[in-house]
């Protein structure tokens, strides 16, 4: 059994961002909650009810769930002030909602007692969680649906939405590459982030303002990789945070996260503690449509938060994901063809 109540809170601009917080019926306020950010431009609810199924399964792990909407969508207060749907995703990549995420965990310490975070989401709401822990310690873990290592373009500033520790990682990562010839090339043929190279470099010297809204600048047709993902990956690791990351097998961003990120940081990767584990769910979409792949994802995931979280985790049901899915008005067809992409 479970308490679901609507909640609303103010974030730090004065909005009030709408949600539904579900507890377990019967438990004392838990040490760890779990908080689903909302994918891309969509609401709380994800695609094909998704995060529905998320928060049920979650609560009957015996820990309390928060969903809400973001700041312009939704039943939320504020606007999407982007013509064009990629720049939407592009300051999405770049941190446009960690500010709401820190929020909600602001809030929920204050109503519910919870002093320690698992963030979770689909792409979107997978990478501001990423870069909501790499901000704040009081992220214990990420649980990654088609995270994104890429941008959808160039045309958003990625220091746009950085905090000066973010910015500060990004000018040690170039200062360490003077010596790389790798780097030089990369440098001279015009396939490195000018503008963040010189905002990391010399935000140090200028006085503190907020940038004003990016311009459009010339696309990188050869590479699209998120200078953000790899030192915020870098930092959760450090810092000895687990991560599970979960991909479906036709999703092209794994192909994105195999090939720009991993193995162009084997080295580094190597020397860091190993708490990533990544997921393929076979034949699966992006958004992991079918109810099959929805169980396994959620499967993986319990299993996850039993081995990381064993002190936090208390299974109210014997077999929460199996008992979710045996209910008919959650259980979809997979005789249907694929989705298109």
């Amino acid at each position: 059994m479970k308490n679901q109540t609507p909640v609303a809170f103010t974030s730090r601009k004065g909005l009030r961002l709408f949600g539904i917080l579900q507890t377990p019926a019967g438990r004392a306020s838990s040490d760890l909650g779990v908080i689903l950010l909302s994918p891309g431009v969509k609401m709380r609810v994800g695609p094909q009810r998704l995060y529905k199924r998320m928060s049920d399964v979650f609560v009957r792990l015996g820990l309390p769930v928060l969903s809400f909407d973001f700041e312009g969508l939704g039943d939320s207060e504020g606007t999407l002030k982007e013509e064009l749907l990629k720049d939407v995703y592009n300051h999405i990549e770049v941190g446009r909602f960690v500010d709401d995420a820190v929020d909600a965990m602001d809030w929920m310490q204050r109503h519910c007692g919870t002093k320690r975070f698992i963030l979770s989401g689909l792409c979107g709401g997978a990478i501001t969680g990423l870069l909501t822990g790499s901000r704040d310690a009081r992220v214990a873990g990420l649980l990654a649906l088609g995270i994104t290592p890429v941008l959808a373009s160039w045309a958003a500033d990625p220091s746009l939405y950085m905090t000066a520790g973010q910015l500060g990682d990004v000018r040690r990562t170039y200062i360490d590459k003077l010596l790389s010839p790798r780097a030089w090339v990369r440098l001279l043929t015009f396939k490195t982030d000018y503008r963040l190279m010189v905002t990391s470099v010399l935000h140090p010297f200028r006085p503190k303002r907020r940038p004003t809204d990016p311009a459009e600048i010339p696309s990188r047709e050869n590479d699209n990789a998120s200078p953000l993902f790899p030192p915020a990956f870098f930092k959760m690791l450090a810092s000895e945070r687990p991560m599970l990351l979960i991909f479906g097998g036709s999703d092209r961003l794994h192909f994105e996260f195999e090939e720009k990120f991993i193995a162009r940081h084997r080295q580094h990767l190597s020397t860091l503690p190993a708490l990533y584990d990544v997921h393929v769910v076979e034949l699966a979409n992006h958004v992991l449509s079918f109810g099959e792949w929805q169980k396994e994802m959620l499967d993986v995931s319990t299993r996850w938060l039993q081995k990381h979280f064993a002190n936090d985790v208390s299974l109210l049901e014997p077999n929460p994901v199996e008992d979710h899915f045996r209910r008919p008005m959650d259980v979809m067809s997979s005789s249907a063809s694929l989705p298109a992409r």
